[in-house]
């Protein structure tokens, strides 16, 4: 059993009830954050454009074809791994559109339940998507609530931190976003750079 577990969860696509027709919740996991921290420095490094070094923040969908390769082909390299859930959104009924917070906790505690909670802490970093405190304590005790039951012994720290802050967010992005492009654009080139690290990827999509 491992001591501790880091996880990092960020979503490409949105739910609204018309937009992109799916959404992707991931999750990366590390023991190791640093190995996660250093992909987004390592890149800046090797990139000559001064844009890409200054940047506060890298994001998938504002990236070059070759920052994106850079980021996924680390990915695929790291002592990490991947859990990812994809909803098609026509299958999602009409009036969970109007209560989108209670859904992305709903859709977050699936998530969850893939994740091994045979450790001792799990550290779980969220991007932050609320202003307002009462919902994201409201996410923090649903998000408890799901993983005590599987382990009523696990220590357990949830962040919400804005991603221009969280390389390792930035990260996530990333995965994301390639994920999500596999079912929006029926394009999975970034998917495969990371395949090998979806440890659930022939059960992604939620409500077949």
């Amino acid at each position: 059993m491992s001591d501790f577990l880091y996880v990092y969860i960020d979503e490409s696509g949105d739910l609204g009830k018309y937009g992109s027709k799916y959404f992707t919740i991931a999750a990366v996991m590390v023991e190791n954050p640093l190995i996660l921290k250093r992909i987004i420095k390592r890149v800046k490094e090797k990139k000559l454009k001064k844009k890409i070094k200054d940047l506060p923040e890298l994001k998938a969908n504002k990236s070059d074809r070759i920052t994106r390769e850079y980021i996924l082909n680390y990915v695929s390299k790291t002592a990490c791994s991947i859990i990812s859930i994809v909803v098609e959104k026509n299958n999602v009924i009409d009036p969970l559109f109007n209560v989108k917070n209670k859904l992305y906790n709903y859709l977050c505690g699936i998530l969850m339940d893939k994740i091994n909670t045979d450790v001792y802490k799990l550290i779980i970093t969220i991007d932050k998507k609320h202003t307002n405190t009462l919902m994201r304590e409201d996410f923090d005790r649903y998000i408890k609530k799901k993983l005590l039951l599987k382990n009523k012994k696990l220590k357990l720290e949830i962040y919400q931190k804005n991603s221009h802050l969280s390389n390792e967010l930035q990260i996530v992005d990333f995965v994301s976003w390639a994920i999500n492009r596999k079912f929006n654009s029926k394009d999975d080139y970034y998917f495969r750079f990371i395949e090998n690290k979806v440890i659930n990827k022939e059960k992604m999509i939620l409500w077949k």
